[in-house]
């Protein structure tokens, strides 16, 4: 079964306006990534203990995964937390490090109990002043009700049955927030973020086995966010359109769901899949999930321009 995310993405780009692929651009950059050893799951900053406390952990992680671009409420800065040997952590690799440091010292946090009632407070212990903390414990609770409704988190994972396109489905029909969704010209598209990337993160953590042993990883596409076009348009393998452009360079917000950010995110899907192909035309065996792994990595050096602003729980 196709991805619904690929073939949306694909009928967006027909009718886009505000963002074009570039196959020179394109190009040029899989020259570049042919010489990019590849990624390797990163295992200092995530949890990695008994399988049940494992799983609760990554459906937590990736429930909280997203936008964490706006300043901290109560300091105006870059939410941060201190990592391991000193030095302070950002974004995504803080989220994980926060909620290993919980794990290991109080696994009760992740009880299905414990997460269908949590409040603001809780949530601020264990992850200071994070922003859009309603989100957050909305989506903190949403993964409290599932573990509650199917008994554990191995009952949760196990109704994938190794697949990732069944454990998307499963995600997206019981959290809401991880319903990644949008109206283009009439026609609802996915892009399903933070449900495709826990099937990758669940075969990082377990190596490709156990709960980590999903069979179909080649159905993943890359998970549309708002670092990965910013690279792409940095190196020229996406174009903008110059009233685009200008917007985000001034660091104005995109609004969720507008033909602008739609675009963007369906233009990014579809610039890995043909940075995809491309490689392994040049015998490089390699998947979308992949290769936007080794996009997401890169793009946490220095880019001349910006990334996108956009308010959302999806990404």
């Amino acid at each position: 079964m196709e991805n619904p995310v690929r073939a949306g993405s694909q009928w967006i780009m027909r009718a886009a306006r505000w963002v074009r692929a570039d196959f020179d651009g394109i190009a040029a950059l899989a020259t570049k990534l042919r010489d990019v050893p590849p990624v390797g799951w990163e295992g200092r900053y995530h949890f990695r203990g008994e399988e049940e406390l494992t799983l609760r952990y990554l459906l937590a992680l990736d429930a909280l995964n997203f936008c964490f671009w706006p300043p901290s409420p109560a300091t105006g800065e870059k939410w941060s937390v201190p990592g391991p040997g000193g030095g302070r952590l950002t974004g995504y690799f803080a989220l994980a490090y926060a909620l290993r440091q919980v794990a290991e010292a109080d696994p009760s946090f992740f009880a299905p109990a414990a997460l269908r009632r949590i409040g603001r407070d809780r949530v601020r212990d264990a992850l200071g002043e994070i922003p859009l903390l309603p989100w957050r414990v909305r989506a903190l609770q949403e993964v409290g009700e599932a573990l509650f409704r199917f008994g554990s988190a191995q009952g949760f994972f196990a109704r994938a049955q190794g697949s990732c396109r069944r454990l998307v489905e499963l995600v997206t029909a019981h959290l809401p927030l991880f319903r990644d969704a949008a109206l283009y010209r009439g026609r609802e598209v996915l892009f399903h973020k933070r449900a495709q990337i826990l099937c990758a993160d669940l075969a990082g953590t377990f190596g490709g086995e156990g709960p980590g042993a999903l069979r179909d990883l080649g159905w993943l596409t890359a998970f549309a966010d708002y670092k990965l076009p910013q690279l792409l348009a940095a190196h020229g393998a996406l174009v903008l359109h110059p009233t685009l452009a200008g917007r985000i360079r001034r660091l104005i917000p995109l609004a969720a769901g507008s033909p602008e950010e739609v675009e963007l995110r369906a233009a990014t899907v579809m610039a890995v899949e043909e940075l995809t192909s491309t490689l392994r035309a040049g015998g490089r065996s390699v998947l979308p999930c992949e290769v936007d792994w080794m996009l997401w990595n890169l793009a946490q050096d220095r880019l001349p321009i910006p990334h996108p602003r956009v308010l959302t729980p999806f990404y």
